[in-house]
């Protein structure tokens, strides 16, 4: 038994969890490469010719169009129709054309914070037109664009409400029928509703906080006399005053998300369709860190990563190629980061303090893997000044509150637990009740079971008729599967088979989507449905991963034989082995699938690697939370990359998890005012065995 330092509580700050300005690779030196689905393979293709065809040669519309196409992310450009991205640009035109500042908005500023269509990973919903008939003659009345901005600002937060969710985004409409979002959410309903009436603006966030846990999104306007920063989701603080205002000083990294490449001197890195602004000296006194990377190999395109402890983990802010010459260049606020390449197997790395900092110089020697430190001391600069108070209206929070439990007097028949689930549909309850009153009464108990196992976003976007005929197809596939064998218990059954929430991909009906192409499947055995799923999924292809738009859904990955994340893939297989009637979970954080054969769950991935499974068992006397009482990481192209996904299982004596053979390492912490010290120990993991670490006690 391997016996760690105690695991310690930390705060956590319920704030949005976005990882995609840090989680995706973008090589060095930065093509401009659009997302590359050949259109014999887009089943969507000739909607995108029909719309980039649609305008006269030549005008300001037609460059427009080209320019939404070849920035179009995978998701959009498999699934968009003509008509949605037409609506689109119109209605950004006509704003152009008759809101006050329309035409004193720069072409190339209204190409890429006014026309777009997106803000972020959310699903698309068409929202142009609704809008602009909203905030028109609301905003053409403004003397100024700021006070059109607070105007957009007052709308939007008497209709949606910051409040913490699941991390994957909701699309506009979602959010209007839900009332509420976390702060990407909040800003993804105020950038679409500012856009409507021709107001430039952009999405920034701190990727990772390092005085707390979590990280946070907020609203960039462009005006006449530059960029300003607002909050999303209040009933609007004036530009440049926020409540995260007085934490500016403790912002490691700022960057602002863009469709397209614009002419900015402050983008620092490009990929398919979006390019990434360096916002980092508009809030926080810069440093300019300079990496020196000595290696036997040649190093281009490889990456240097800057992290901070935050949830449980080093997270890395920001990265930066490399250069011929194994020279990597960033910007970072005040604080101290863990800085790190690969070397050999494992890392080269060092701490640096960029506190009163102009310039910070350092070399990693990646010639030799480092080991890991027992423990390392982070810390940030204290707070610059009180925050703005974003404390409603009583009104306001009175209207919030109606809105909330609008539903509730209809619900009071239902278990706890379900009223619950339905009070998060916001608009949409009728269509959930309905289908529920609609329901056979032996087809009404699996039904409840699996909007019990629907996320909260999931009663916003699922169609509640079309997942009564999945849980059907469900419970069908059940028969056919215990017919070759293969047998669950209720309860594996409805969170593995019947639920139709894999992973972080928008909802969809995937098994009437996929059941066609399975077909021949279901009368096979468990192996031989593996083998036809193993040759299909070896069949796909793979797509720079690019900035903007949501994971595919199952259908969407099939449909086009591409997958623009690895994540696409798994989720994929997941849906088909459900809809086969196989108990399945995806494995993000490994790059498989777990499937049951009827005993015990076996890793299954796509590589020829044989398949093998061990354990972690995190012995405690008290109640343990991953994520915020500790961490588990692995170390992964060049940084200690934390696993946020694992399936960990609460067992009497604390936790356990399945996880591949290999090195890991437990991180824990302790914050105490403006500094954090963690611990770091490395452990083994072996196939067919459980290693078992004492985590002592949880007090502080």
């Amino acid at each position: 038994m391997q016996t760690l330092a105690p695991l310690k509580f930390l705060l956590l700050i319920p704030l949005a969890l976005t990882l995609w300005a840090c989680g995706v690779r973008h090589p060095v030196p930065d093509p401009i490469v659009p997302p590359a689905i050949p259109d014999r393979a887009n089943p969507n293709a000739a909607a995108l010719r029909d719309f980039a065809q649609g305008y006269a040669p030549g005008s300001e519309e037609a460059r427009a169009a080209s320019f939404l196409v070849e920035n179009l992310p995978l998701a959009d450009a498999l699934s968009l129709t003509a008509a949605d991205l037409r609506e689109n640009l119109d209605h950004a035109f006509l704003a152009r054309q008759l809101m006050p500042w329309g035409k004193t908005v720069p072409w190339d500023v209204f190409l890429h914070y006014v026309l777009p269509h997106r803000a972020s990973q959310e699903p698309f919903q068409p929202h142009r037109a609704f809008l602009f008939a909203e905030l028109a003659p609301l905003c053409a009345t403004a003397l100024s664009m700021e006070e059109a901005l607070s105007r957009v600002g007052g709308w939007c937060a008497a209709r949606a409400e910051y409040r913490p969710t699941s991390r994957r985004d909701l699309g506009v409409q979602a959010i209007l029928d839900g009332g509420y979002g976390r702060c990407e959410e909040t800003n993804i309903l105020f950038l679409a509703a500012a856009r409507a009436v021709g107001l430039p603006v952009r999405q920034a966030m701190v990727p990772w906080w390092q005085h707390a846990d979590g990280n946070h999104a907020w609203i960039e306007a462009w005006t006449e006399k530059g960029w300003r920063f607002l909050e999303s989701g209040t009933e609007f603080s004036a530009l440049n005053r926020t409540w995260f205002a007085a934490q500016a000083p403790r912002m490691p990294k700022v960057v602002a998300h863009v469709l397209g490449h614009p002419q900015d001197p402050q983008v620092y890195r490009t990929g398919p369709g979006f390019a990434l602004v360096d916002s980092t000296a508009a809030y926080a006194p810069a440093t300019d860190v300079e990496v020196r990377v000595v290696s036997t190999e040649p190093v281009n395109n490889g990456d240097v990563y800057f992290s901070v402890f935050s949830l449980g983990g080093l997270r890395p802010v920001t990265r930066s190629g490399m250069d011929p010459e194994g020279q990597a260049r960033t910007t970072l606020g005040p604080g101290v980061f863990f800085v790190s390449t690969r070397a050999e197997e494992g890392l080269a790395w060092a701490l640096i303090n960029t506190h009163g900092q102009d310039r910070v110089s350092l070399s990693l020697d990646a010639r030799t893997a480092m080991p890991l430190p027992e423990s390392m001391e982070f810390s940030w600069p204290e707070t610059a000044r009180d925050g703005f108070d974003a404390t409603p209206r009583p009104e306001l929070v009175r209207l919030r509150q109606e809105r909330s439990t609008r539903w509730a007097p209809l619900l009071g028949d239902l278990p706890q637990a379900l009223l619950n689930r339905l009070l998060l549909a916001g608009t949409r309850t009728p269509g959930w009740l309905q289908a529920l009153h609609g329901a056979s009464s032996d087809l009404r108990s699996w039904l409840e079971a699996c909007i019990l196992n629907l996320d909260d976003k999931d009663m916003l976007e699922a169609d509640p008729a079309g997942l009564a005929r999945e849980v059907g197809m469900a419970l069908q596939a059940r028969e056919q599967a215990a017919a070759t064998g293969l047998v669950y218990p209720d309860a594996l059954f409805t969170e593995y088979v019947l639920a139709p929430r894999i992973f972080l991909e928008p909802w969809s009906p995937w098994r009437a989507q996929l059941r066609s192409w399975l077909g021949q499947g279901f009368g096979l055995d468990l192996e031989k449905k593996l083998a036809l799923l193993h040759n299909r999924l070896n069949e796909l292809g793979s797509l720079r991963p690019a900035l903007f738009g949501p994971p595919l859904t199952p259908g969407q990955t099939h449909a086009g034989g591409y997958c623009g994340l690895k994540q696409d893939k798994i989720v994929l297989a997941t849906a088909a082995l459900r809809v086969l009637g196989i108990a399945a979970r995806c494995q993000p954080d490994f790059g498989g699938v777990e499937y049951h054969d009827g005993r015990t769950w076996k890793f299954w991935e796509f590589d020829a690697r044989p398949q093998a499974s061990g354990s972690v068992r995190i012995l405690s006397p008290e109640p343990l939370n991953p994520l915020k009482d500790f961490g588990m990481a692995r170390i992964q192209d060049g940084y200690l990359r934390t696993l946020d996904d694992l399936p960990w299982e609460e067992t009497a004596d604390g936790l356990h998890c399945a996880l591949q053979p290999g090195p890991y390492v437990l991180l824990t912490a302790m914050r105490t005012g403006n500094r954090a010290r963690v611990n770091l120990a490395s452990f083994s993991v072996e196939a067919g065995s459980e290693t078992r670490l004492h985590a002592g006690s949880t007090t502080p």
